[in-house]
């Protein structure tokens, strides 16, 4: 025979003082776990819409890389007439050919960063799903002018239209603002190819990006560089596939946030312990009068335990609602595959909520398991004696 589950709930709204201590421990836990895992969860998306399923980035075999990877202008020449690359409204071969400089420059928060200066083709900006052009307009060949993205106008001075922006040897105007969808995309500079190429006394690009005609095109396509002999130092992949990969950066975010919160959760779980130990001894004659009445001690370990559980729910339900107000503020963070800034939002979605309350159920059947024990194994004797 079970516990009626309103005897529990009468006891933990009787002793709301020592509830509420309890429940916002576990809170805290829960909202730093939501919190530092939504950090990692939006630096993963950032990277993930990245890529396009029907692009294929080429870069030079055993780089890891944009930043590492060289791609001559012989090897363009050889690849924009592959077979399977899409043609624009122009008629041309959706190719571009693009470089990642790193340039140093000013915060709006003081200081300066490393920022990703994207050298673009005329086709880039087409080949990029999701990506629109705000304000402004396309920068024009052979000039020295900047598209810049979203979120870099959010981290870097010197980046609203109009305004000049010191590189290395001269002066760059912002002729434009892009929105990348929250990708990486969002963090970069953009500006002519061959221009950024003299700035910077490039010689070779960083990268090739082929539009495939259809998604059943993009694997013969990227067989096709493989196994042309004129690109044999070249290596083609998904653009997905690549920006997928750099999601790694993400993995010492998530570390240091696991860690964290096994650290505050060994805490609020003897928090939830002392609770559940209290609660047991100030109830020892209840409990006894519950054995006199019939129920067994595995009804009275369950009983308490569910009585723990709801405790760490609710302390779960509030740590989502704490941790709620930054979701969708922008902050950022180091590339390492680029050593340039990456901006991103924070992303709490249902999953990581669920998560949260989770954790904090847990929490809670930890720390009562042994106090629901120690109710179950009272001497009734005791327990009827404790009361008098």
């Amino acid at each position: 025979m079970a516990i009626p589950l309103k005897y529990n709930l009468r006891h933990v709204a009787r002793r709301w003082k020592t509830t509420s201590t309890t429940v916002l421990s576990i809170g805290l836990v829960v909202a730093v776990f939501v919190s530092v895992l939504s950090l990692a969860n939006g630096l993963s998306q950032a990277f993930v819409a990245s890529g396009d399923p029907l692009n294929v980035l080429v870069l030079r075999k055993g780089s890891t890389a944009e930043t590492n990877s060289t791609v001559r202008r012989a090897d363009y020449y050889s690849a924009k007439f592959l077979p399977g690359i899409a043609t624009g409204s122009d008629g041309l071969p959706m190719v571009a050919v693009e470089t990642i400089n790193i340039a140093s420059l000013a915060k709006l928060s003081g200081g300066s960063s490393n920022a990703a200066i994207r050298g673009i083709s005329p086709a880039s900006l087409t080949m990029r799903a999701g990506l629109t052009l705000t304000e402004g307009r396309m920068v024009a060949p052979g000039l020295n002018e900047l598209l810049v993205g979203a979120g870099a106008t959010t981290r870097f001075k010197n980046t609203k239209l109009g305004d000049t922006i010191r590189l290395v040897k001269s002066n760059w105007k912002v002729v434009g603002i892009f929105d990348a969808s929250r990708s990486s995309f969002d963090s970069e500079f953009w500006g002519d190819v061959e221009q950024l190429n003299r700035e910077f006394d490039r010689s070779m690009y960083s990268s090739m990006v082929l539009r495939a005609v259809s998604p059943e095109a993009v694997e013969m396509l990227i067989n096709t560089v493989e196994t042309t002999q004129k690109l044999s130092n070249l290596k083609a992949q998904r653009e997905v596939a690549y920006y997928a990969e750099q999601t790694k950066s993400s993995a010492p975010i998530q570390f240091l946030g696991v860690m964290i919160s096994v650290i505050m959760a060994v805490g609020a779980t003897f928090a939830a312990m002392n609770a559940m130990y209290a609660s047991v001894a100030s109830r020892a004659w209840e409990i006894a009068t519950l054995r006199v009445l019939g129920f067994s001690r595995g009804s009275i370990l369950l009983s308490f335990s569910l009585e723990a559980l709801a405790i760490g729910f609710l302390g779960g339900v509030i740590g989502g609602i704490l941790a709620l107000p930054i979701n969708g503020v922008t902050t950022g963070t180091t590339n390492y595959s680029s050593f340039s800034e990456i901006a991103f939002a924070f992303q709490i979605t249902p999953g990581l909520l669920v998560s949260g309350v989770v954790f904090a159920s847990i929490i809670g059947v930890v720390g009562g398991f042994l106090p629901a024990l120690q109710a179950s194994r009272i001497p009734i004797i005791d327990g009827l004696k404790s009361g008098s």
